[in-house]
């Protein structure tokens, strides 16, 4: 099953399995297991993930090995970097250099534990036209919240960043910032999203400048900057190109972005695309 940036395979074991990868890919992939138990390696951290405990393969290279026990039923989660890229981004605060994440997460409690829960419910959805995950509508914000979650609950910074939001927004900006959020790509407008947030649209723009200390267009200029920023950390710049990038954020003038993105990171874009290879 997919659901925009994240593939979820419910797999039964029914004979005893061992595994070797060389490298895992580009993604972050998550073995919860619903019934026995995986014995597993990667980047030389051997640990056993049950029930109330999965296991996180980071992207970026490094050697898998697992053993699957006859019987054995696991929720294997893949979710794209770029995506947890920008949800890492979208908390307030600056993560830690380095991957902010843990081995092992705990769905016993906490976080983890409602993102186990959301994992378990999106799984069971029934697949084809017929079901609610083949309307955008509804697809779109369930990945944006099921990465969302997993970055809360797998990344041990993530508490104390989310804690310096501030004081809650008003509904109708909540809703704002959400659309965008959920859906940067989208031909949004200012009068579009009062419309959608059931608000005038002057009452919208003084909403944002009041408590998100910008305007709409701004704030979603910004999400795409996001989005471009983690595209391009991930990006293959044997096949992949600034300019197609820049324009599928909806950056049509090259030199704007290129300016905007630069002041925004501290360095061109064509220079994060070959840097991080």
């Amino acid at each position: 099953m997919s659901v925009g940036p994240v593939t979820i395979s419910d797999i039964i074991f029914r004979t005893d399995l061992t595994a070797d990868c060389d490298d895992v890919g580009s993604g972050y992939y998550v073995h919860m297991p619903l019934l026995g138990r995986v014995v597993s390696r990667h980047r030389g951290t051997e640990l056993m993930a049950t029930s109330e405990r999965a296991h996180i393969c980071l992207p970026g290279g490094g050697t898998f090995h697992g053993r699957w026990t006859a019987g054995t039923r696991v929720l294997c989660v893949r979710l794209e970097q770029a995506a947890v890229s920008a949800a890492l981004s979208a908390l307030p605060g600056s993560p830690p250099a380095g991957s902010p994440f843990e081995p092992a997460m705990s769905t016993r409690q906490g976080y983890g534990q409602a993102w186990a829960r959301l994992l378990l419910a999106l799984s069971r959805q029934p697949s084809g036209q017929d079901g609610l995950l083949a309307q955008p509508l509804v697809a779109a914000p369930l990945a944006d919240s099921l990465v969302r979650g997993f970055v809360l609950a797998a990344a041990p910074c993530s508490g104390s960043l989310a804690a310096t939001a501030g004081p809650a927004r008003p509904a109708s900006i909540r809703a704002a910032v959400d659309l965008m959020e959920a859906d940067p790509q989208a031909a949004l407008t200012v009068s579009a999203l009062a419309a959608r947030c059931g608000v005038s649209v002057r009452a919208l723009q003084n909403g944002f400048r009041r408590h998100v200390g910008t305007s709409p267009m701004g704030y979603l200029r910004d999400v795409r900057l996001r989005r471009a920023d983690a595209e391009l950390r991930a990006a293959d710049p044997s096949a992949d190109t600034v300019a197609f990038i820049a324009r599928r954020w909806g950056f049509a003038h090259l030199g704007r972005f290129a300016a905007a993105y630069e002041a925004r990171y501290g360095q061109t874009p064509g220079r994060t695309l070959r840097d991080l290879r």
